[in-house]
């Protein structure tokens, strides 16, 4: 079915070379100067219809159907999802190159909640609960593809777009990965569109460890003389031990422990207990040695106890090729000077190192700048313009780059 749709597209490209080139080639030349003001408004319309949409569900089916249908209106005929949730939309390239040019964002949030997710509108921000890190970043991408349908924004390689699971609600990245099984053999780079993070150029590697470490002791009466430790006093020593120390003088390593739960009250002896934990290092070697030197850790704080303890690995991704992002990096760099955007330094993050896993080289390209707590997002609305016009520069320039070998 694939080769299908590949041929298909093709065929496509060569007669949109002949028929549409000019007015497409146009449009690229000029795109520092092209009105993109009625597409940052869409954006901002789409993400809070996005961002009242509950979630999680079974697949993400209830955003993905809100994004096929918003994609039908905008016909645009390539579209299909496949068994774990993603949804693709193909652009074809001009001319006979058979590579792609991925762009994707994450659809979906685990702490979805009826009321904080609600949109306050104000002229220069927008504020909910999800609203920059979950849908922002998913509703820029539905306007992407509405962009190039409307101006034949097609490059020199295929453009594929992809709307996935996010991490908060797919950890292990299932469906990410399961895309790349089928499809990362014909992706010579990725994008990943982000909601906020506008001028945060990802240089910074890390590789990480999630871990759940689960805690079971038998019941005891509180002065019960056979009684030895709780399961939060058993939690306590295991956080105490490992938790926030610096593995090495410049910091580059580190253990932090994200939540940790047990018992119920006063009176109560604790015999069940969670806590989840990272482990974050810049280098692949001691990431190792902290996960060796944790689990270790963890096993001994159950010796001369009646403990049960349990420890699951959640989650992990290694810490990549830094080179290998290089020309995309450039790219992104070069976009943030033309809409006069300062670039700063961060970590890469998770869907760009997979990619890294997978010989792709990545790069993650915010939308606007914004700030988060516990309870609520808030956007700034005055900056979508520019960093919608930014992330088509990156597209642009990103499918310039050298073919990925056929398989």
């Amino acid at each position: 079915m694939r080769r299908i749709y590949l041929f298909l597209r093709r065929v496509a490209g060569r007669l949109g070379s002949v028929f549409g080139s000019r007015k497409a080639r146009a449009l690229l030349e000029d795109l520092n100067r092209f009105d993109v003001s009625g597409y940052a408004s869409r954006i901002v319309s789409d993400a809070v219809l996005m961002n009242d949409i509950p979630s999680p569900s079974s697949g993400e089916e209830l955003r993905m159907d809100f994004i096929r249908e918003r994609l039908d209106e905008f016909g645009i005929s390539n579209v299909f999802s496949d068994e774990k949730g993603n949804t693709l939309a193909l652009f074809p390239a001009y001319g006979s190159k058979r590579d792609f040019v991925l762009i994707a964002a994450e659809v979906g949030d685990a702490n979805y909640s009826p009321l904080g997710n609600g949109v306050r509108l104000s002229s220069s921000r927008a504020a909910g609960l999800g609203l920059g890190e979950r849908s922002l970043g998913a509703a820029a991408l539905l306007v992407f593809a509405e962009f190039a349908q409307a101006t034949g924004f097609h490059l020199d390689k295929n453009l594929l777009v992809l709307f996935t699971i996010s991490s908060s609600v797919d950890e292990r990245e299932e469906a990410f990965r399961h895309f790349l099984e089928g499809w990362g053999d014909r992706v010579s780079c990725g994008i990943i569109v982000r909601g906020t993070g506008l001028g945060i150029v990802e240089t910074k590697h890390v590789g990480s460890y999630r871990l759940s470490v689960g805690v079971q002791t038998k019941s005891h009466e509180i002065l019960a003389p056979e009684s030895t430790a709780s399961a939060a006093s058993i939690l306590g020593t295991i956080a105490s031990q490992v938790g926030g120390i610096s593995w090495d003088e410049k910091r580059t390593a580190m253990v932090n422990i994200a939540r940790m739960e047990a018992g119920t009250g006063y009176g109560h002896w604790a015999t069940q207990g969670e806590l989840d934990m990272e482990i974050v290092a810049e280098d692949e070697k001691m990431l190792e040695t902290i996960k060796s030197v944790v689990t270790g850790t963890i096993s001994k704080a159950a010796v001369g106890t009646d403990a049960k303890i349990e420890t699951l690995v959640r989650f992990r991704r290694s810490v990549g090729d830094p080179m290998r992002n290089a020309d995309l990096v450039a790219e992104l760099r070069s976009a943030l000077g033309k809409v006069r955007i300062k670039p700063a330094h961060g970590y890469v993050s998770e869907k760009v190192s997979i990619l890294n896993e997978s010989g792709i080289p990545a790069v993650a390209v915010g939308v606007t700048t914004g700030s988060s707590g516990p309870d609520s997002e808030e956007i700034d609305l005055g900056l979508i313009e520019q960093g919608f016009r930014q992330l088509l520069m990156v597209v642009e320039g990103s499918s310039k780059g050298g073919d990925r070998s056929e398989n």
